[in-house]
């Protein structure tokens, strides 16, 4: 097994909270298509669907659920350690 790029977990994330592809590529600064397209990448690499994709938006799997939560916990310790390392730097 081979872990997802962090970029295809940054684009799931975004999905995931807005549960749009618009929406978090506008959150992203990227295209709409380009976060649909690592999301479908990160479904093939991972062999389930996350999102089921309705009319006006997206809806989590039972699985993509599961996964949002736990990558989304991932990102804010990237998150908050960047910031330590940042506030770090600058004294």
């Amino acid at each position: 097994m081979h872990l997802p790029s962090l970029n295809a977990l940054r684009m799931f994330d975004a999905a995931a909270r807005w549960l749009n592809f618009g929406h978090a590529a506008e959150d992203l600064n990227l295209t709409q298509g380009a976060v649909a397209q690592q999301v479908r990448r990160l479904e093939a690499d991972l062999g389930c669907k996350l999102f089921t994709r309705k009319a006006r938006g997206l809806e989590l799997t039972e699985a993509g659920g599961t996964y949002a939560a736990q990558v989304r916990r991932a990102m804010v310790i990237i998150e908050d350690a960047t910031r330590a390392i940042s506030a770090d730097t600058q004294t």
